[in-house]
């Protein structure tokens, strides 16, 4: 075989380890001429170039074809970062509109045991003392809280003495607390 003609395999083949580091030449048409030129002589040495070629044309275009699938993947995955994103938007505004809510709640409340202990401190102490006993303890003691000492000092003292204790502890407790 020529020099001229192992030259020019040898350059096509580094083309080749080129082309398939960078992906700038075309493989194929490498194989091509390098098919051509070894036509005129079939050496060893040139078979497993062209074997070689073949190799790194199919592990170009496995990488191309890998290329796709991770370009069609991380589109995906920005779609759904996207999703994703406009749900944690839709709960936050969610979770304000439950915060004002809650709010309002409490402000009702605290505007119903306001409106409550001023009618348990102008009624009799001993009729404010039983209904108070009567019902449930933390409501007791925040009626109790929303009035003035005065108020809910002749209310305890017509309570039996068991019982004013308790809530005695419970008021110490809850105002320290605050």
């Amino acid at each position: 075989m020529s020099r001229n003609v192992v030259f020019f395999t040898g350059l096509l083949f580094a083309a080749a380890l080129v082309a398939a580091g960078s992906g700038a030449v075309n493989i194929p048409k490498a194989l091509a001429q390098n098919e051509a030129a070894s036509k005129t002589g079939a050496d060893p040495q040139d078979q497993m170039r062209m074997e070689m070629a073949k190799d790194l044309q199919k592990k170009q275009e496995e990488l191309r074809r890998r290329e796709e699938e991770l370009n069609a993947r991380e589109g995906q995955l920005l779609t759904l970062e996207a999703s994703i994103q406009k749900k944690i938007d839709e709960l936050k505004i969610v979770q304000l509109k439950l915060e004002e809510l809650v709010k309002l709640r409490d402000d009702l409340e605290v505007k119903n045991v306001t409106t409550l202990a001023k009618a348990y401190a102008t009624m009799p102490a001993a009729d404010a003392a039983s209904r108070l006993k009567a019902m449930d303890r933390p409501t007791a003691l925040r009626i109790l809280m929303a009035m003035k000492a005065q108020s809910s000092s002749k209310i305890l003292s017509s309570l039996d003495t068991a019982t004013a204790a308790q809530i005695s502890e419970q008021l110490a407790k809850r105002q320290m607390e605050q």
